[in-house]
């Protein structure tokens, strides 16, 4: 069984991986649809204390890892750090709104009814689904995520809906880092014990 510095790690790897390609959607137009997929797997899937597990096979979340040993270590992107907090937030807010963290879980779970009807993760009727349930239950919440990119980008409807669907990624992630242990004074001053973490968490990665 992982350690509770791991599996805060991965959970903090994931939420990074979601919000790096919510940046690349909407600033490049371009869509991972391996990460794409593992975030999507991470937000369907049902966690059994084992984030990595819960994500993919071994390695599945190391450019999220890479990305969050970087920014903790250096930051260097302020809207990336200005969507982390938000994303922390907005968590921290539905997770003490059980009426709306049910609503979500309704939703989710509709979009698992898809997932395994069209047998794929990344399907966009699956994306849509979670899209939607962002749209109705999450971006009414305060702070809402303004996310920043091109234009032409963020007005396509399939961009648009992955990213939302993203975004909702991105909180179940931070879900997961808060239960295990993980919280806003951690993060600000535990930093480098989650930096070290992470790099353990990618030395283990199997090479080849």
């Amino acid at each position: 069984m992982a350690s509770p510095d791991s599996e805060r790690a991965m959970a903090l790897g994931a939420l990074f991986l979601a919000l790096k390609q919510v940046r690349e959607i909407a600033e490049q137009g371009r869509t991972d649809n391996a990460a794409l997929a593992v975030c999507l797997r991470g937000l369907l899937g049902h966690y059994q204390n084992d984030v990595e597990t819960l994500y993919g096979e071994p390695g599945c979340l190391d450019e999220g890892l890479r990305l969050l040993a970087d920014h903790l270590s250096q930051p260097r992107n302020m809207q990336l750090t200005r969507y982390l907090v938000s994303v922390l937030q907005l968590e921290r807010k539905l997770r003490r709104d059980r009426g709306r963290l049910a609503e979500v879980g309704d939703g989710l779970e509709r979009a698992r009814g898809q997932m395994d009807y069209f047998g794929e993760v990344t399907h966009p009727s699956v994306i849509a689904s979670v899209a939607q349930t962002y749209k109705d239950r999450i971006s009414p919440l305060r702070p809402r995520i303004i996310v920043q990119g091109h234009g032409r980008y963020l007005e396509d409807e399939r961009h648009a809906a992955a990213i939302r669907a993203l975004l909702l990624a991105a909180i179940r992630a931070a879900g997961l880092w808060q239960a295990n242990g993980g919280g806003r004074l951690r993060l600000i001053f535990g930093r480098p014990q989650i930096i070290e973490s992470a790099r353990r968490a990618l030395s283990q990665v199997p090479s080849g």
